[in-house]
């Protein structure tokens, strides 16, 4: 690659960056308006600007040849089209994504080359300010350890910080439900949050097509669960709103005169009012 490609290559880059940060923007803002569910659903978080934030960071970043961007650009594509697939259960525009990662890949070549051959043909070359790094390397890093966790929370290894309807949640959470007699054989989850930080069995709460149950872990660390059939709840009253930082808290109330428990739900992405929602519907149908 000479001096020419290599500046053709970190242009191409740019602009495939920028195509790419349209493209999410303009998904992102259809799948918010129409509070969107199924495979847009995972669009459907106001999170999603941050990614948008960086695609455009880094085009910009292409632009001026920066090999920090260039590199950081392809790490975040690569990883956000492995949460993507184990969001969605596939991988949507294959042949396109590897299109955009051929282009991102010649960008983190051309930098490089463009940097080596300037340092040595021009004689007032001057390295990157060193801000540069001290910026640019922090927010990559930052980018993705981000990406990482949540490719860890795709895979259930760590729990989401969502309520997640039944179809994502992973099989091995299901089975850890199983073995710990929270759910049985042939019981489906509706919905699904835990408050845990590593693990599942710290917190969790769930509506499934029999019951609510909410569980969590004492001092002694035994397994606290409480439940109740659709059938013996009378109603579900709002304790306290959640907001970014808190979970929204219900209180699930029996026809019994004071039998009652509490959950928490994630407000993110509206996740509690799909939740609550649910239950609602599924209590309506049972009377």
């Amino acid at each position: 690659m000479d001096k020419n490609e290599a500046i053709k290559a970190t242009k191409n880059g740019a602009i495939a960056a920028t195509i790419s940060g349209v493209i999410t923007l303009a998904v992102v803002s259809l799948a918010l308006y129409s509070n969107a569910e199924g495979d847009l659903a995972f669009w459907n978080d106001p999170l999603n600007f941050i990614d948008i934030a960086l695609l455009f960071l880094c085009a910009f970043g292409l632009y001026r040849k920066s090999r920090t961007a260039a590199i950081v650009l392809l790490i975040y594509f690569i990883f956000a089209k492995i949460i993507i697939a184990l969001s969605v259960g596939r991988m949507p525009g294959l042949i396109v994504s590897l299109v955009f990662l051929y282009y991102f890949a010649k960008a983190v070549q051309g930098t490089f080359v463009f940097h080596r051959l300037e340092k040595v043909e021009n004689p007032d070359y001057k390295p990157s300010p060193s801000w540069y790094f001290f910026v640019g390397i922090p927010v990559g890093l930052i980018s993705i350890l981000a990406i990482g966790y949540s490719v860890l929370t795709m895979t259930g290894l760590v729990p989401s910080t969502e309520v997640l309807p039944g179809s994502r949640i992973s099989a091995h959470q299901v089975q850890t439900l199983l073995e710990q007699d929270i759910i049985v054989e042939g019981e489906h989850i509706e919905y699904f949050y835990s408050a845990g930080l590593f693990s599942i069995l710290d917190d969790g709460n769930l509506l499934t097509d029999r019951r609510v149950i909410s569980y969590f872990k004492d001092e002694n660390g035994q397994l606290e669960i409480y439940e109740l059939l659709l059938s013996e709840i009378r109603s579900v009253e709002l304790v306290q709103q959640g907001g970014y930082f808190s979970d929204s808290v219900y209180q699930i109330n029996a026809d019994e005169e004071d039998t009652w428990f509490q959950i928490l739900l994630s407000a993110e992405s509206g996740g509690d009012l799909k939740f609550v929602d649910a239950l609602r519907k599924m209590l309506d149908k049972a009377q």
